[in-house]
């Protein structure tokens, strides 16, 4: 499948969507669990946390890289 393929222009755009209601769906569920944390003990919260930032840190890398291949596609199609 060539870059210009509309198909594989619609994958990646669909890709790209469905990757930025991830890492949205990801940032409320974590401001929800910042406003009631759950009642467990310290050191589990802390790793439910880091957990959790490290999920959107991974959502945004890969909503980056498909940004990246989206401007890629349409510079090599001008």
């Amino acid at each position: 499948m060539e870059p210009d393929d509309p198909e594989m222009q619609a994958m990646l755009r669909e890709a790209q969507t469905k990757a930025q209601a991830l890492l949205e769906a990801l940032r409320k569920q974590q401001a929800e669990v910042e406003a009631n944390p759950p009642d467990l003990p310290a050191e589990q919260l802390a790793a439910g946390r880091a957990a959790m930032r490290n999920a959107i840190a991974a959502a945004e890398k890969t909503l980056a890289a498909l940004t990246t291949a989206g401007m890629s596609l349409q510079g090599s199609n001008n």
